[in-house]
Parts: structure tokens; sequence; C-alpha cells
């Protein structure tokens, strides 16, 4: 592990998290709860704030369970899914739509791009990727699944929906799922080209070995 690319990370996070908390209170008049709840019902600070959580616990030193649950390169690869998943389905579809500026910029640029960046070049340099495996596929893809089917069911009651893609409201339930489900077999893809590169990544490696 690079201690200090997770320490930047994990800076990164402990400002961009608090901040875009502020400016939601700010820029509505939501109450506290209401905020929270819109606040965490988005895809892209849940994952950020996992990012957070899995950086803390690399950092400590104490040996406790979620540092040896973040510790597991099968984890880190998951994260590193779910973080990558957020700034493509950021750069790619969201961003025409995002006028953002000030603050608000500053942190969609640290939760869209540059921590997913650093948290791709952390995995690809520093997280073994020996027991990497297809057989991890289904238990990964719990977190996005519930995710979708939580928004889904929250649009019904609260009429919102974090983003334009799935909002049922607008687009209709039939529309809303079915881009739900393009977003899962995104996940899916996306986890099956990682552990495709980690295999070969460990088969080159030893195959170097081999040969030296």
């Amino acid at each position: 592990m690079n201690k200090a690319l997770i320490t930047a990370i994990f800076i990164l996070e402990c400002f961009a998290l608090p901040v875009q908390y502020f400016l939601l209170l700010h820029d509505t008049e939501f109450t506290i709860f209401e905020a929270t709840i819109r606040f965490f019902s988005y895809f892209t600070i849940l994952t950020n704030s996992l990012v957070a959580l899995c950086s803390f616990f690399l950092l400590t030193t104490a040996d406790t369970r979620l540092k040896q649950f973040f510790s597991k390169s099968t984890t880190q690869t998951a994260i590193t899914v779910y973080i990558l998943i957020v700034g493509l389905v950021y750069n790619i579809i969201l961003r025409p739509l995002a006028e953002f500026d000030g603050l608000h910029l500053v942190v969609s640029e640290i939760f869209h791009t540059i921590v997913p960046l650093l948290f791709l070049y952390f995995w690809i340099k520093f997280v073994p990727k020996q027991t990497l495996s297809y057989k991890w596929l289904p238990m990964w893809m719990i977190y996005p699944l519930v995710y979708v089917i939580y928004t889904l069911f929250h649009g019904i009651f609260s009429g919102f929906y974090p983003y334009p893609f799935i909002d049922a409201g607008k687009l209709g339930y039939a529309v809303a799922t079915t881009n739900g489900v393009f977003v899962l077999v995104a996940f899916i893809l996306l986890s099956a080209i990682l552990i495709a590169f980690g295999k070969f990544r460990t088969k080159v490696n030893i195959t170097d070995e081999g040969t030296s």
C-alpha cells in the first residue's frame, strides 16, 4: 500500500464530503433530517463515503475486522469498480447537464474525476490481484442492485430521483427500470474487465518470475 496516496485520497474525501453536505443545507430549505436523507440518496456520495472509509481503515494501525475487510484485494477491487462507475456515468452522461461553479465545481471534480482516477491508480499499482475471481461478481453486485431498488421505491413516496436516467416520474417506471438494468450491466462488465486485467497481470508476473 502506498500510504501517501491513500492519505491524499482520504484528505480529499474529508474535504469534499462535508462541504457538499454544507452546500446542500445552504442552498435548500430542507431540515437536517431531509437534507441527510437526500445527501445519502446519491450513489456518488455513498461511494465516495465508502472510499473514505476504506482509506481510513487502511491508514489505521489497529487490527480490527473492518481493517481486515477493507485490506482485502476483493474489497478494494469492488470499491474500484463502484468509484469508476461514479466517474464514468458523470463524465459521459451527466457532465453536459451540470452547471457547477465555485465550491460546487471543486467538490464535483473531486468526487467524479480526481478520486476515481487516484483510486484506480492505487488499484493498478498496489492492490494484489492473485485472488481475484469471477465468482466474486454476484457479491459485488449486491450494493448497486440494492441502491437501484431503493432509489426506485424511495422515489415512489418522495418523488425524488437523484439521477435523470432513473427518474421514473418523468420517464415512467418501465424506462427507468430498464436504465437501471443497463447501469447494473455496466457494473458487471467493468468488474469483469478488472478481474481479467488482474488475472493477466498475475500471469505476466508469474511468467517474469519464472524466467528471471
